[in-house]
């Protein structure tokens, strides 16, 4: 089975796009999951998609003297998956971009670094004339 296959199997190709997502109950029955994603500029592709998913109804018994039961409405199984595909891809985004900031930086470093060594060594030519 894929790294993300409940995701695969919901029609989603480009994860690397997912920037975040939501998810917000409607009803007692209903789940929905609304992911967002980083569209390149001028892209066609929507900026993000609506999932939703039913929620199972369970009769369970709440006093077992008076033989009292309640309906209980739990997830669905499949969008538990989905939801830890989508929390590894999102927390490898945010990783990332921390990454990604940090190399900047250090590039942003480097060139402080390099401009100074290069007016030195300019001084140092202007000095041999």
């Amino acid at each position: 089975m894929s790294q993300n296959a409940a995701l695969t199997e919901m029609g989603i190709t480009r994860f690397k796009e997912i920037s975040h997502y939501t998810l917000r109950q409607e009803g007692a029955t209903l789940d929905v999951l609304k992911i967002y994603y980083d569209r390149a500029k001028g892209s066609f592709l929507p900026t993000s998609r609506k999932y939703k998913f039913g929620r199972a109804t369970k009769t369970v018994r709440v006093d077992s003297g008076t033989n009292g039961t309640s309906e209980v409405h739990e997830i669905s199984p499949y969008l538990q998956r989905a939801l830890s595909e989508l929390d590894s891809l999102v927390e490898r985004r945010r990783h990332t971009g921390d990454d990604k900031a940090a190399l900047l930086e250090d590039i942003n470093h480097l060139e402080q670094v390099m401009q100074a060594k290069i007016r030195e060594i300019r001084e140092r030519v202007e000095q041999l004339k």
